[in-house]
């Protein structure tokens, strides 16, 4: 297969660490180059490319995200601030549902899971993630960053497929774009085993003027997805942190 004509080397390599998501750590070379869609040997170039800038760590034969990405995403002043000025809000989401409380932060066309206040139900702890990517039709936090966001941001996650995560994930357009509506109208989304089987969530959007900057999200256990009060607390504790990171900008 020839050399893709007209491509440049940035963007072959951004085409390479996009393959990597939370359920695909390592690949091989061959899996490299189908999902990126780019020939074997360019593939193999750009991935020992990304290897010496440290971008990428090879083990054998396979490949895996490079540890300086870590690094590199937690120096974006937007998303580092905010998650600071988040903390309190999630351990408050946290007591006032009893359940894990998540900032999910937009990334391209993807989800980030940037920062979770876990162990709900004993002593609570903030845990910072930087490669948890999840679709934006997939769960509560993308379905709330579709329904606020720009329509050609859901016309290109429509047009890349609504590959499904569980039985219960919205595959068909018209649907997606029915829930989408209701979201909008009642100002939060939920997730019914639409992500992870068992467990669902409830999310409310962050804003920054006009702008949906985030989503904040608390996950339970289906059997304990109590919508109505997580509704009113995620909204809440949404508004609040909105208030907050809104003060913040105008300093």
């Amino acid at each position: 297969m020839p050399d893709t004509p007209g491509k440049a080397v940035l963007q072959k390599a951004r085409d390479i660490l996009d393959c990597f998501d939370s359920h695909t750590r390592e690949l091989g070379i061959n899996e490299l180059a189908r999902r990126s869609g780019l020939p074997r040997t360019t593939a193999r170039r750009i991935a020992q490319e990304l290897v010496a800038c440290e971008l990428l760590d090879r083990a054998g034969g396979r490949y895996r995200l490079g540890a300086w990405l870590a690094e590199l995403g937690a120096r974006v002043p937007a998303h580092r601030s905010l998650r600071v000025a988040a903390a309190p809000f999630l351990e408050e989401l946290t007591h006032l549902t009893h359940e894990t409380a998540v900032l999910a932060l937009p990334g391209h066309e993807e989800i980030l899971f940037g920062q979770v206040y876990v162990g709900s139900r004993g002593r609570g702890q903030v845990v910072t993630l930087v490669d948890g990517r999840v679709p934006l039709h997939c769960g509560a936090s993308g379905k709330v960053v579709l329904a606020f966001g720009p329509p050609e941001l859901l016309a290109r996650t429509v047009e890349a497929g609504l590959a499904p995560r569980t039985r219960r994930t919205i595959t068909d357009p018209a649907r997606l774009a029915t829930e989408l509506a209701q979201v909008r109208e009642q100002g939060y989304a939920v997730d019914r085993q639409e992500l992870v089987g068992g467990y669902g969530a409830v999310a409310a959007p962050v804003r920054m003027g006009s702008e949906v900057i985030a989503a904040l999200t608390v996950v339970a256990p289906i059997s304990r997805l109590d919508v109505p009060a997580f509704a009113t607390a995620v909204q809440r504790t949404a508004g609040e942190l909105s208030r907050r990171v809104g003060r913040s900008a105008d300093r």
